[in-house]
């Protein structure tokens, strides 16, 4: 026995908008990762008789110097003034990493060796007055029979011991050859080479977002797997009569960010009251005996400090060489309650601080890892207690490990207008 079907009425989708209109209002929202498409810009360099064209850059760029990310074309143009006496129009991309250590001595080697014939007289017949050509970074590079991703551009100098340097550089030639029409040359052929040196990012991005509000109080209870918290305990030195501190160091869960971003943080110290005031310099000081003269010695204070730390590892000649530098400092500030409180006979006590890490403006480059150089960064937290050398209390130190990118989670042109 066969049942008819009801009647279905079609009623179109409802329509949307990214915004809420009138009536409307946003319940939850969650910052959106576009997709960035190539720069529109260009960059221009100009020799006698050669204008060389880089397109797909950026219109902000202010170092001149042509930028492409991972696995980007180098496009172009080159402009001949006397295109009738040209032969051939070469291009080659070249890709050199320079290793150096006072310890270990130096190596080179060549990661990039790309070559194009972008006009052949004999071939095409007469040459154009514009040439255009592209030209793509390979994605990886063979080394000692093992493939490594293309490192991006790089060059640092540390002074000390021991020294280092390091130079990853990527280098566009252009080779013009040209017949000569006077009859008193030498040679029928006159070649030459222009060199271009082309900037290579690593175009990477964080996993997740850093959450958009600062503050650890507001968000720690409403999302608590956004933080992570790394505990230490300030020890004390042989047969002291006080107790560690604790301290609690809290960092966003996600650990790789943005150079260009600054990393929220929180520091919490908890402890007996004698112990913090110790840390700070405050405790009561014994008088001398009598008869006696005071010591004259000079106060430090505490010391916290928060800051970015990059260590540079060669491997020369079978050898390890590395050296670490400051390469970001973090401002605090204190939260209140203070260390002071109105319960006299509370026995642990705390002591709060909050504040953001960011990288110096000089340091525009992520890290990363290939044959014989790493470049990697950590974020470290350092702990001071005043008169470090009276304090029963001992300094310490502790890295936690990440990753710098050089993009952010989100782009401010293509974000939502709410996340902006």
């Amino acid at each position: 026995m066969s049942v008819a079907l009801p009647a279905y009425a079609f009623s179109p989708a409802p329509s949307y908008a990214s915004l809420p209109r009138t009536g409307d209002s946003t319940v939850e929202y969650t910052p959106r990762a576009g997709s960035i498409g190539p720069a529109s810009g260009t960059l221009t360099k100009n020799w006698r008789g050669v204008t060389v064209i880089f397109k797909n850059q950026e219109e902000s760029s202010q170092t001149g110097i042509p930028t492409y990310g991972r696995n980007s074309n180098i496009c172009g143009e080159i402009g001949l003034e006397n295109p009738q006496a040209v032969l051939t129009v070469c291009l080659k991309l070249e890709g050199r990493i320079s290793l150096s250590s006072s310890d270990c001595g130096s190596i080179e080697q060549t990661i990039v060796d790309e070559r194009r014939v972008l006009w052949d007289h004999a071939k095409s017949g007469r040459c154009p007055s514009v040439v255009g050509f592209a030209l793509a970074f390979p994605s990886t590079y063979k080394g000692e029979d093992k493939l490594y991703r293309l490192p991006p551009s790089y060059e640092t100098v540390i002074l000390g011991s021991p020294l280092l340097a390091v130079k990853c550089v990527y280098k566009l030639r252009i080779t013009i050859t040209k017949a000569n029409s006077g009859r008193l040359s030498l040679f029928k052929n006159t070649t030459k080479t222009y060199a271009r040196f082309n900037q290579l990012s690593s175009g990477t991005r964080p996993a997740r977002p850093i959450i958009q509000d600062l503050s650890f109080i507001s968000t720690l209870k409403a999302a608590p797997s956004e933080w992570h918290q790394i505990l230490v305990t300030i020890p004390t030195k042989e047969k002291a009569e006080v107790e560690p501190i604790s301290c609690h160091f809290i960092i966003p869960s996600g650990a790789t960010f943005c150079l260009s971003e600054p990393i929220p943080f929180h520091i919490q110290l908890c402890g007996s009251r004698d112990s913090l005031q110790l840390f700070y310099g405050s405790a009561p000081v014994e008088p001398p005996p009598p008869g006696s003269k005071r010591p004259r010695r000079r106060q430090y204070a505490a010391i916290v400090r928060v800051f970015v730390a990059r260590q540079v590892y060669v491997e020369v000649h079978g050898r390890s060489s590395w050296r670490t530098i400051t390469a970001g400092e973090g401002t605090l500030r204190p939260i209140p309650p203070t260390l002071y409180t109105d319960d006299a006979d509370a026995r642990d006590v705390s002591v709060d601080w909050e504040g953001e890490v960011r990288c110096k403006d000089d340091v525009t480059c992520a890290s990363f890892s290939v044959h014989h150089l790493v470049v990697k960064d950590f974020i470290i937290f350092a702990l001071t207690p005043a008169n470090v050398r009276t304090s029963p209390l001992l300094p310490i130190q502790h890295a936690h490990p990440i990753r710098l990118v050089t993009d952010g989670w989100t782009e401010q042109d293509l974000a939502h207008p709410e996340d902006r």
